[in-house]
């Protein structure tokens, strides 16, 4: 199964099954991707019953190792499809709309993938100061369908906040401080919640249960908090130790959150503090975005300008606070983060700008020559 599409099931996947809002409102749909996607009976049973944790890599495997020929061929078109789809939309510099776009495609308009100008019809219906529903309502004219605004809204809201994106990070092959602050932005902003021992899961109540039975306490993640949890349900979770775990563990070439990945170790918030090498009072933290922030069994993430994103508890999620009057007593630099001073990334930037420069400078030397001789 290609890659596009591959990425685009498995994020819509999450959101259909994990959300209770959208399992109530497109379960014809669901139900038709069930049987496009092969998936065994007892596992469909397991989903609706809320009894399944969503693993989408195995979901995957199902895939593949269940699909006929017919179904794989299928598949080819919608990736080949989606993959035109995205490159048009990524050459009318509209690529904010890839979401909406796998969205509306998958559900409502695979059925004209073979069309003659299909892709070019469906790409003209995007503009860039168009807002979403007035996507759906050119959609709508364009291919006389009558697709629902509110419930594509709400499958593109659930995929959106599941989904990891590292688009505009300074180097995702390295774990550094840069890109660990803009880790916690982004959780922060898709509105990641809190259950206790997690690490950026997606919420179910399976996984409810499971950490209700791994950690009974009341202030864990057992007796009243097990039924708070429920409001993060389709949403990606972290405890506060366990949104730096997500960013320290995630691997960007396969997209999985692998515990004791990277070189980083599993550890608790009062734990790391065996392994820190730098730190100090609050009062000294330096201006440095992706410094930790400590006070007794609980740890966040500066991210500079006096801001604070922390996974706070089950009652609030992860949110933006300020290192001032909230009870922080020490700084640290996280053990295996690699720290690099913004300076350092413009300096390394123009550098990198300077190289681009020079090699067109050869290239366009070279094609001169070529036309001369």
């Amino acid at each position: 199964m290609g890659a596009a599409i591959g990425a685009a099931l498995k994020k819509l996947a999450v959101a259909i099954f994990t959300n209770p809002k959208v399992l109530k409102t497109v379960v014809g749909i669901i139900i038709g991707i069930i049987v496009i996607i092969c998936m065994p009976i007892i596992a469909v049973v397991s989903i609706f019953n809320g009894s399944m944790d969503i693993d989408t890599d195995k979901l995957t495997t199902a895939i593949q190792q269940n699909i006929t020929d017919e179904q794989n061929a299928k598949f080819e078109l919608y990736n080949n499809t989606m993959e035109k789809i995205e490159n048009k939309l990524k050459d009318k510099h509209l690529s904010k709309f890839n979401d909406l776009a796998e969205v509306i495609y998958l559900f409502s308009l695979t059925d004209k993938s073979k069309d003659k100008d299909f892709v070019k019809d469906f790409v003209s219906c995007f503009k860039k100061d168009y807002s979403d529903e007035e996507v759906v309502t050119a959609v709508n004219k364009e291919f006389h369908t009558n697709i629902k605004y509110d419930e594509v809204q709400r499958m593109v809201k659930s995929v959106k906040s599941t989904q990891i994106s590292l688009s505009g990070y300074y180097d995702p092959k390295v774990k550094n401080n840069l890109d660990l602050a803009e880790w916690c932005r982004n959780a922060h902003k898709n509105g990641w919640g809190y259950v206790y021992g997690g690490y950026g899961q997606v919420c179910t109540v399976a996984y409810l249960d499971q950490q209700a039975a791994a950690w009974p306490g009341d202030n864990e993640a057992g007796g009243p908090m097990r039924t708070v949890g429920e409001k993060w349900l389709g949403k990606r979770v972290a405890d506060c130790i366990g949104l730096i775990k997500s960013y320290a563990w995630y691997n960007p070439s396969d997209g999985s959150i692998r515990p004791g990945a990277n070189g980083f170790t599993d550890c608790g918030a009062n734990s790391i503090w065996n392994n820190v090498t730098e730190s100090g009072d609050i009062s000294s933290i330096p201006e440095v975005p992706g410094l930790g922030v400590w006070m007794n069994g609980h740890i966040g993430v500066y991210i500079g300008n006096g801001e604070v994103i922390e996974a706070m508890g089950t009652a609030y999620g992860v949110v933006k606070t300020k290192v001032a009057g909230r009870g922080w007593s020490k700084w640290l630099r996280i053990p295996n983060i690699q720290y690099v001073k913004k300076q350092d990334v413009k300096k390394e930037t123009k550098k990198d700008s300077d190289k681009s420069k020079n090699k067109n400078k050869d290239k366009n030397k070279k094609q001169k020559k070529k036309k001369k001789g």
